[in-house]
């Protein structure tokens, strides 16, 4: 029988116990050689196990480190072990220029060595992301600040295939989602998404499914002029597009992308997908679209190309704005981002389509708009809006409900944004258009109940009581009006604010463009 001969300590090395799973034979040779080595390749934390088939002391000892096809599987186990009781503190290990295929070889680092801050593999043989699943997780090595995979075959493939990295360093922080730092470039901040409180700090879990709140606005101007403003514009978009080219920005921009996957809803009642034919000509989906010349194509700039090349080409559509149910809608004013301040208007919802070849179908979609004030002069406000469209991008959907965004009974939002947005699309149905007198134009009037609120620092005209001043200020609120034509439309009827509602909605369709209020961003 072999005769194996070891010291006490090197029993520690060699056979650590039932729980741990270094079961490693080695002579005392050995064992005192790797010693020596990682003496030899450590300073201040940091452990340099680079291109160890190169080492003297390895050579010597005729050792072969990880990462060769004709060593023992068990080396790099012994490295750690025999590491982690020389030197506790090291936070840093490189394995750079290994021939490493994958992280197998080294994968106990994650035992002995739990709270590693960075570790090193550039330029090894790594060619699949499976290879890197010994080592990945936030379990195995939840403190881990920083990782390299410069020069190894998996990055330069990815990278030379999607023609950028994004879809590397998406894959590479998804196996390592506690790192800071991917090859020596920052990852990007982690988003919340608003959970606040639900993640737990230790796990820095968040417990799901998270409570669903309602419609939200940053205050009650964004909230009105939002409300007026959609209810308009899917009114328009649905009868009569091209009426939408005075509300873009001659620099506005669209585009229109489409997510095919069969929704839960659909699978769930065993429907399969829906027709998509309508829509191949002008998504712009940047995951199939690598060519630049077709992502420029179906980017649609200035609002004659948007709506005659971006909307109009679109099936035709139905927003039942009659059921506030099937909309969510978030917004809120989004300061200095462009050289005017501007509301971002996030949506998601549904619509009927138009049938195709005898079918007709339900879409989801979700759609962002960035609008500012339109300026006194611009097509815009000639044309009876109080806003542009500095961008729009729409995303349609596979039909899945609104489900997923109706609140909570108990986190409903507060006061009454959800009868409001209720109101205003109600409203939007039977809104009579709106002429302006100096143009002949025609736009949707805004409703009633969604006019801009007035403006706290308003003062009297001169010859108006404070008691008119405050009547006026009211038939504001109620109808939308400015402040010169509230007291114009309060002095015809004899300032009874009742009678001043009855006259503006009677002569709606008459009233010019300019008497409308102008948001206050």
């Amino acid at each position: 029988m072999k005769l194996i001969i070891k010291t006490t300590e090197d029993s520690k090395i060699i056979e650590d116990g039932p729980q741990n799973p270094v079961r490693v034979v080695h002579t005392t040779g050995t064992i005192d050689a790797i010693r020596e080595f990682i003496r030899s390749r450590h300073q201040n934390g940091f452990l340099n196990l680079e291109n160890m088939a190169q080492d003297n002391i390895l050579r010597s000892a005729q050792i072969i480190p990880p990462g060769s096809s004709t060593g023992r599987s068990d080396v790099g186990a012994v490295m750690m072990k025999v590491a982690s009781q020389l030197f506790p503190d090291i936070t840093t290990i490189s394995f750079a220029s290994n021939g490493l295929r994958s992280l197998a070889p080294i994968s106990s680092v994650a035992q002995f060595f739990p709270n590693i801050l960075n570790l090193s593999f550039k330029g090894n043989e790594i060619r699949n992301y499976r290879d890197l699943e010994n080592l990945s997780g936030t379990k195995k090595l939840p403190n881990l600040r920083e990782i390299i995979f410069l020069d190894n075959p998996l990055r330069d493939r990815d990278i030379a295939k999607h023609k950028d990295d994004i879809s590397y360093r998406s894959e590479i922080t998804r196996l390592f989602p506690s790192i800071q730092y991917l090859d020596q470039q920052p990852v990007g901040p982690k988003i919340s998404f608003g959970l606040g409180d639900i993640v737990d700090a230790k796990s820095k879990t968040a417990s799901l499914p998270v409570p669903i709140r309602g419609n939200f606005f940053d205050s009650p101007d964004t909230q009105a002029m939002v409300l007026e403003f959609l209810t308009t514009y899917f009114k328009l978009f649905d009868t009569n597009r091209t009426l939408l080219e005075h509300m873009y920005d001659i620099s506005a921009t669209f585009s229109v992308s489409t997510n095919i996957t069969i929704s839960p809803t659909q699978r769930s009642k065993g429907r399969g997908g829906d027709n998509w034919s309508e829509y191949t000509e002008s998504a712009r989906n940047l995951s199939r679209l690598k060519d630049l010349s077709d992502r420029t194509k179906r980017l649609h700039v200035g609002n004659q190309d948007i709506v005659k090349e971006g909307l109009m080409p679109l099936p035709e559509t139905k927003h039942d704005l009659t059921d506030a149910s099937k909309f969510s809608v978030d917004a809120w004013q989004t300061g200095s981002l462009l050289p005017a301040v501007c509301i971002y208007i996030m949506v998601h919802g549904e619509y009927e389509q138009a049938p195709v070849r005898g079918r007709g179908y339900t879409k989801s979609f979700d759609r962002s708009f960035i609008i500012a004030p339109a300026p006194p002069n611009s097509s815009a406000a000639q044309h009876g809006w109080k806003c542009l469209i500095i961008s729009d991008q729409l995303t349609v959907r596979q039909y899945n409900g609104p489900e997923a965004w109706q609140p909570e009974p108990e986190l409903d939002v507060p006061g009454a944004v959800s009868s409001a947005v209720t109101s205003a699309f109600n409203a939007a149905g039977g809104a009579p258009p709106m002429t302006n007198t100096a143009t002949g134009t025609t736009a949707i009037a805004p409703p009633p109940a969604a006019g801009v609120g007035p403006d706290p620092n308003q003062t009297p005209m001169q010859g108006i009581s404070p008691e008119q001043h405050v009547k006026a200020q009211e038939l504001q609120q109620l109808t939308g009006l400015n402040y010169p034509y509230s007291v114009q439309c309060l002095a015809a009827v004899g300032w009874d604010v009742q009678g001043g509602v009855i006259l503006v909605n009677q002569e709606r369709a008459n009233i010019p463009a300019d008497a409308w209020q102008v948001p206050r961003f």
